[in-house]
């Protein structure tokens, strides 16, 4: 009977695939470089993981359930939808402004899974994680008293405004993320209270 990985293993191999991924490539993260880094037999990564795509998910999985945490701190019920909002870009913008190196990283990860034949899955099911983390964030701040809103076009427009100035601040090698994003927030709040995401 195989062994479990222990949480702590685990998190070594996790975080030396991460390191490997961000400071020299997908291409270069083979498994013998990812056990090195992480100090271990090369036949301990194999007997861990099925294949590389199984520990790149859990890569991509580890960064998303950080941000994931740290924006639903920032939400409470019965807030409304258009504060909920709100309140979910600016912190998933402080989070992402805090994590640059992971967000690159998580951005190799999809282009490069995009462009398998085997791997191509990774990158949708992040996204659909994330969709449903902010679907149901939207939920939990929409009040009784509110009109019918389309709770999944305000997740995926909430996805596209973050994400874009996350490329945004990468491709100009600048760190104005909650500034740069605060005004296209604040039109995204506006049109939720004046009803354009209503159904």
């Amino acid at each position: 009977m195989p062994k479990t990985l222990s949480d702590s293993q685990q998190e070594i191999l996790i975080k030396a695939a991460a390191k490997v991924i961000r400071e020299e490539g997908v291409a270069s993260a083979t498994t013998r470089r990812i056990a090195g880094e992480a100090g271990v037999p090369l036949g301990s990564v194999h007997y861990h993981f099925e294949n590389k795509q199984q520990l790149f998910e859990a890569v991509s999985d580890s960064f998303g359930a950080t941000g994931k945490e740290w924006v639903a701190k920032h939400i409470h019920s019965e807030m409304g939808v258009a504060a909920t909002a709100g309140a979910i870009a600016r912190a998933f913008s402080h989070w992402a402004a805090q994590t640059p190196a992971d967000q690159l990283t998580e951005f190799e990860l999809g282009i490069w899974a995009l462009r398998t034949k085997t791997q191509f899955k990774l990158p949708q099911q992040s996204y659909e994680e994330w969709l449903k983390h902010y679907r149901v964030l939207l939920r939990l701040g929409q009040r009784s008293d509110e009109p019918a809103r389309d709770i999944d076009a305000i997740a995926r427009s909430l996805l596209a405004l973050v994400d874009g100035f996350i490329i945004q601040d990468q491709f100009l090698r600048e760190t104005k993320l909650p500034d740069s994003s605060e005004r296209l927030t604040l039109a995204l709040v506006r049109a939720i209270e004046e009803g354009v995401f209503d159904l």
